[in-house]
């Protein structure tokens, strides 16, 4: 989702379609990382890859049932234009690190969504 939006962050609000997957304070981050790019002029070509793997499953978690996930996030395929000038930007971090990820269940919503609510990427570890 957030490939999409980026690639075209001046295209609409994508602000209801990031929250169908993710709750805050992810979905806050993935929001104002799309408006940055739309106010600044960027956009993203090529797409990312992360490849997961499940580390714990908390169903009794008092947050709500909790999945906690380790990812690859893989950037190499794509690169950061300036949308005027079609400018190559150098990337601000590694293109491969190891991205953190904890989905909750929120049972309180309509549908009792799965919605991703912490990504911590951890560039300082490569995978």
């Amino acid at each position: 989702m957030t490939d999409a939006a980026k690639k075209d962050p001046g295209a609409r609000d994508w602000e209801p379609e990031i929250r169908r997957y993710a709750g805050d304070p992810a979905a806050l981050l993935a929001v104002t990382a799309v408006r940055d790019y739309a106010t600044i002029g960027l956009r993203q070509e090529g797409d990312t890859v992360v490849d997961l793997e499940v580390t714990t499953v908390d169903l009794a978690s008092p947050e709500g049932p909790t999945v906690k996930i380790t990812g690859c996030y893989d950037s190499q395929s794509t690169r950061l234009v300036k949308v005027e000038t079609g400018e190559v930007v150098p990337p601000g971090t590694p293109p491969r690190y190891v991205w953190d990820i904890t989905v909750t269940r929120y049972e309180a919503e309509p549908g009792s969504p799965w919605l991703v609510n912490q990504l911590d990427p951890l560039t300082d570890r490569p995978c």
